[in-house]
């Protein structure tokens, strides 16, 4: 069957013709125009649009469109755009698939874009009504208004329902969700075009009317079974609720709330909803129709309950009625579903017994969320963090207080799960194991289930990020066709370095360090999809979450992220934290008010700031940090991006799982340091070099320059003079931090004492003399003693050094010059400077 065959084929079951599906809008729209005696005379004009209900794109798919009381489509605005847009949902063609891209559940039947409201559905016959007692449209007032009245008024969920319910001539309006009767911006309250429509059509009763498999259930293995009926519950509550002020209000018509079912029997016939019900049953059409206006009579194909208690019909007989009194009264609502199986109800494991044909307590699910480690009792806790993603953390626990919980059930600590200690083991593969030799495991198995796909938004998001000149050939479909990559290529080690973190968890790897000045680039919703990769083996901190003394929180997960993080340039302790982390066999996971626990430690860190420059101190010849500046995203941006990568989350897995590395392991970070080391890494250890940083590197670079040398020889006592005149420095600076600076950089003085003779001018009264193919003046010396530091001129002035350091050279250069009497204007002979 084609796609279009079946929109086709249903809009024919449900029994619409043309006329039936189309919409006129009629609107009057105003315009001025300029009288002879210059006066402004405004026009109306009378506007009309023909829409359709129904309608469908190219692969098939219903378009719903959903219009307001006044006959007017429903608009809105999405974050981030400008212009508002019809409200629309979307009823698949085939399940689980939109656009040709997977969505989250593989049953899923509709799709609502991101961000979008919540309206009720109203077919035409409910609008024209309500026009006709809202604005007195009609020959006379009072026939019209007559024309206008809905004494009973039915909600369902599903648009198809209403459409097909009042071509049978029953008022009724869809819902695009059991919740769906919701104010879009305030839960709990009725939405406002509902409450116009029951005050203006004087609506007397009001119908709740789900489908026929309200008291079935699918098992599964555990699968809180309660979750279903408990859903319903608290729908049909809330729904009474928010019409309490208009019962209670004299001059509104409405006084009676019903709740109502279709059949059970009618499942198994294959008509599960009112419009299965109305299609299969066309010849009882009329029957129908009676039995549904029957309400609390109904008796060939509804059950219904009067629910206008509180108190009496909803939270006692309702209650009842859906089996959520208690176990018993649960098992015996729905045996033919569970049969001699253990199900789960209300967080509890119960079974049915045979010879006492009861249900038996077997244990409670809360158990799994606790845990002795060695003596130390825990609790698995669950909250989401920033970005809404759920992130699990591990506390520390007082036994006394869970026997106080659950002192109901006497045999609850005995099923708590006890471990020797935790222990690490990332596994990504499918061999997840939980325990290790009675060890807890604290890495947790993946939720996403990887499967072949199209991963054209991913491989197109990655590439911003990291840009690089490689690329990724796909498909018409978005599936890999193949890779041209670059060693060294930015996008190249990210798409490895993903690709190892995944294949290779063990393994050590670079930071990634995301760094852009301005917002809307993307680094927040990077971080966010690798949260969807990898789950709950993620964690996403603030600073202060960082900092904080204790680390049990973050310590334990597979990959850190430090999101907006700026660590302050002259804290060697926390930059010292990062580098441990980078390297590290082994961590203590710290919990307050527990002795420290030690694991084996594989995590990975990314850090992403705004703070371009000054991220964090980088030194020269570091080697752990993969800089990236991410670009701003140029053109229109995708509202619906981040849901597009979530969607394609389970193929951008399943590739990188099954793709080969591509660049050779060649360090213990795996990636040779120049394969990673960028220009905005570059600029970070220029931006971030402390006083003595630059002080010396300045003064032994002019050095160089100055005198023309291969190697210069220092003593530590000459040095720190040098730097604490005030020709040089305004900052006094001590010799043991240019001894550590210096230490720091990989140099030590000489083993033994000697004379050294260090450059400190040139001779007033020397000659020209000629130095690598170059005449410069005659250089003055003076002796030292000491254990003098050596320095190379290729370590100091590599690739000539920067243009900034060139200007420093040639000013003192000629300063020199003009001080000797010597011309200083020879632009040949500065251009021969060896820079």
């Amino acid at each position: 069957m084609t796609a279009l065959t079946y929109y086709q084929d249903r809009i024919s079951q449900l029994g619409i013709t043309p006329e039936q599906n189309t919409f006129l809008r009629t609107w009057t729209q105003e315009s001025s125009e300029k009288n002879l005696d210059g006066t402004i005379k405004i026009l109306e004009h009378l506007q009309e649009r023909e829409y359709r209900h129904l309608d469908h794109d190219e692969e098939g798919n219903f378009i719903i469109r959903y219009f307001n009381l006044q006959g007017q489509p429903y608009r809105w605005k999405k974050e981030d755009t400008k212009q508002a847009r019809d409200f629309v949902r979307i009823r698949l063609a085939t399940p689980g698939v939109y656009k040709g891209h997977k969505l989250g559940a593989d049953d899923q039947k509709y799709f609502q874009e991101n961000g979008s409201p919540q309206n009720p559905f109203f077919p035409k016959g409910i609008i024209k009504k309500y026009q006709a007692a809202a604005y007195c449209i009609g020959e006379s007032e009072t026939e019209d208004k007559s024309k206008g009245q809905i004494p009973t008024l039915f909600l369902t969920e599903g648009e198809f329902k209403s459409i097909k319910g009042e071509l049978c001539n029953i008022d009724i309006v869809g819902l695009p969700s059991i919740h769906g009767f919701y104010n879009g911006e305030t839960k709990g309250k009725l939405h406002g075009d509902l409450e116009e429509l029951i005050i203006k059509c004087r609506v007397q009763k009001i119908v709740f009317l789900v489908d026929a498999d309200l008291l079935t259930l699918k098992w599964g293995d555990g699968k809180d079974l309660a979750k279903r009926p408990t859903s319903f519950y608290s729908a049909v509550k809330a729904f009474r609720e928010s019409l309490e002020h208009l019962i209670d209000n004299e001059n509104i018509a409405l006084k009676w709330v019903y709740f109502m079912h279709l059949k059970t029997k009618f499942v198994d016939e294959d008509a599960k909803g009112l419009d299965d019900l109305l299609i299969k049953y066309s010849a009882k059409a009329v029957e129908i129709q009676e039995d549904i206006y029957s309400l609390q009579n109904a008796n060939s194909f509804f059950y219904g309950m009067v629910i206008n208690d509180i108190n009496r019909d909803i939270q006692g007989k309702l209650f009842r009625y859906l089996g959520l009194t208690d176990e018993q009264e649960f098992y015996k609502t729905y045996s033919k579903f569970i049969g001699p199986r253990e199900f789960k109800f209300k967080r509890k494991r119960y079974q049915y017994d045979q010879e006492s044909k009861e249900v038996k307590f077997v244990r409670h699910e809360d158990a799994d969320k606790f845990m002795r480690i060695g003596i130390d009792w825990v609790k698995v806790v669950t909250s989401n963090n920033k970005f809404g993603k759920p992130e699990e953390e591990i506390i520390r626990w007082n036994i006394s207080e869970i026997k106080r919980d659950y002192e109901k059930y006497p045999d609850f600590v005995n099923q708590i799960q006890k471990y020797d200690k935790f222990c690490n083991e990332p596994c990504f593969n499918g061999d997840y194991k939980r325990a290790h030799a009675n060890n807890y495991n604290i890495f947790n198995p993946i939720s996403l289930q990887p499967t072949e796909g199209s991963i054209e938004k991913s491989v197109f998001f990655l590439k911003h990020i990291f840009n690089g000149s490689s690329t990724i050939i796909l498909d018409n479909d978005g599936k890999l066709v193949s890779e041209n990559l670059t060693i060294g290529d930015p996008f190249a080690v990210a798409l490895d370095w993903l690709t190892i973190a995944l294949q290779q968890p063990k393994h050590m790897l670079p930071v990634p360090i995301l760094v852009s000045k301005e917002n809307n680039t993307g680094k927040s919703t990077y971080l966010k999809w690798l949260q969807t990769l990898f789950g709950s083996n993620m964690t996403i901190l603030g600073n202060e979450q960082f900092k904080a003394k204790f680390n049990a929180h973050y310590i334990s997960k597979f990959l850190i992220a430090v999101d907006e993080g700026f660590l302050e340039v002259d804290k060697k302790s926390e930059k010292e934290r990062l580098k441990q982390l980078v390297t590290a066999d082994t961590v203590y996971v710290e919990f307050k008010g527990m002795d420290l626990k030690k694991i084996n430690y594989y995590g990975k860190l990314l850090i992403s700031s705004n703070d371009a420059d000054r991220v964090m101190k980088i030194d020269e010849g570091e080697s752990r940090w993969f800089v990236v500046k991410v670009p701003v995203i140029t053109g229109d941006r995708d509202p619906d991006l981040e849901l597009k990568l979530n969607l394609e989350s389970p193929a951008w897995l399943h590739y990188l799982l099954n793709r080969n590395i591509f660049h050779p392991r060649k360090d213990r970070l795996w990636f040779k340091s120049e394969w990673f080391i960028t220009d905005q890494f570059r600029v970070i250890v220029n931006e971030t070099k402390s006083r003595i940083d630059r002080i010396l590197e300045e003064w032994i670079n002019e050095q160089f320059l100055t005198y023309d040398e291969t190697n210069l020889e220092y003593t530590l006592k000459y040095l720190t003079e040098q730097m604490n005149d005030s020709r040089v420095s305004k900052y006094k600076i001590d010799s043991l931090d240019i001894k550590a600076y210096l230490k720091g950089r990989g140099m030590l003085p000489s083993d033994r004492v000697k004379h050294v003779a260090i450059p400190v001018g040139f001779k007033s009264d020397g000659n020209l003399v000629e130095r690598h193919g170059a005449r410069s003046h005659e250089i003055e010396y003076k002796s030292f003693s000491g254990r003098p530091y050596n320095f190379e001129r290729v370590e100091w002035l590599e690739n000539g050094k920067n243009e900034i350091v060139r200007k420093i050279v040639r000013k003192n250069l000629d300063d020199n010059l003009d001080g000797l009497n010597l011309e200083s204007s020879n632009s040949a002979q500065n251009d021969d400077l060896p820079f």
